[in-house]
């Protein structure tokens, strides 16, 4: 082989390992480029409607095992599309490819461009997980650079809230996604006030959500203990206790928490539902459960302005 073929040869089998590797997941698509994770979209979104829902799904252990199960995948593809933006909690995978993959899956489908932007591996064991937020291009805009884990310097939760800003139409909001520790929900759950208050002070906007698997039901939490922190009036818990968000009990785990603005001003009163994806899709209980042990839970958000922070 002449030196002239050789060279061009190298960089063939280059490109063909580098394809290889990159299909089987080995290396973060978005690794170094100095953006947040999932490439966010920063242009302002046109406005298609009055409203945006805003949504919160523990996809149970999603991961290379679940991604695989392509019926689960479409119909987990397919409730996404269902939200303008949606935290995704439960995201276990340490080659970090899952959440692109999704988006794939999502994009797929027939609608408008989502894109997502996802936080570091967290958690105090080996079995990390990350947040997401998956969103609408058309109704929803990420607002560049307030992506952040919560520095959580006494190590009060397992898993730090994520906090980002997004806006819609007249509505910029901040949303601090959290996946609550089981045993340690009542801690974890009144210390989110820290969070609120750490939020408030240090921007103007005080349109905040907390959203998430909170776990706050059962044996992990009182959900009637008027003296817990976040029970205070300031905060509005909208998902009701009589609801369940879980796919084999009864149980009222994830929830939705604002302040007295959002909640006078933006949100719309009652909107707050869980989405029932196996009545939606006609899914026996051994399929729904193979989707996730939660339901998502959603509010509805108005977003025609004017906005009153």
């Amino acid at each position: 082989m002449s030196k002239k073929t050789v060279a061009p040869t190298i960089l063939v089998i280059i490109l063909v390992l580098s394809v290889f590797i990159y299909n089987q997941g080995y290396l973060d698509p978005f690794l170094g480029t100095g953006e947040p994770e999932g490439f966010p979209i920063e242009s302002e979104p046109p406005l298609d409607d009055d409203t945006i829902n805003i949504a919160a799904f523990n996809i149970q252990i999603l991961g290379v095992s679940k991604r695989e199960k392509t019926e689960v995948m479409d119909v987990l593809a397919k409730t996404i599309r269902e939200f303008d933006i949606v935290l995704i909690q439960e995201i276990r995978d340490a080659s970090e490819t899952t959440a692109p993959i999704f988006l794939d899956n999502i994009n797929s489908l027939d609608g408008p461009e989502y894109a997502f932007i996802r936080s570091e591996r967290l958690g105090r064991s080996t079995s990390k997980e990350a947040y997401a937020y998956f969103y609408n291009t058309h109704t929803v805009a990420y607002l560049e650079g307030t992506a952040r884990v919560w520095e959580d310097e006494g190590d009060i939760f397992e898993r730090e809230p994520y906090i980002v800003g997004f806006v819609a139409g007249e509505f910029d909001f901040t949303l601090v996604g959290i996946h609550v520790k089981p045993d340690d929900a009542v801690n974890e759950i009144g210390s989110l006030t820290l969070v609120f208050d750490a939020i408030k002070a240090g921007q103007d906007d005080q349109d905040i959500i907390a959203l998430g698997d909170f776990n706050a039901d059962g044996s992990y939490y009182d959900e009637d203990d008027a003296n817990q922190p976040l029970m205070d009036p300031m905060y509005h818990w909208t998902v009701s206790n009589e609801v369940d968000t879980m796919t084999k009990t009864d149980w009222t785990y994830d929830r939705i928490v604002m302040l007295d603005s959002t909640y006078a001003n933006e949100y719309v009163m009652d909107s707050t539902a869980v989405y029932y994806f196996n009545d939606v899709y006609g899914l026996n209980q051994t399929f729904t459960e193979a989707v996730s042990d939660h339901f998502p839970i959603f509010a509805e958000f108005r977003v025609d302005g004017p906005d009153d922070d």
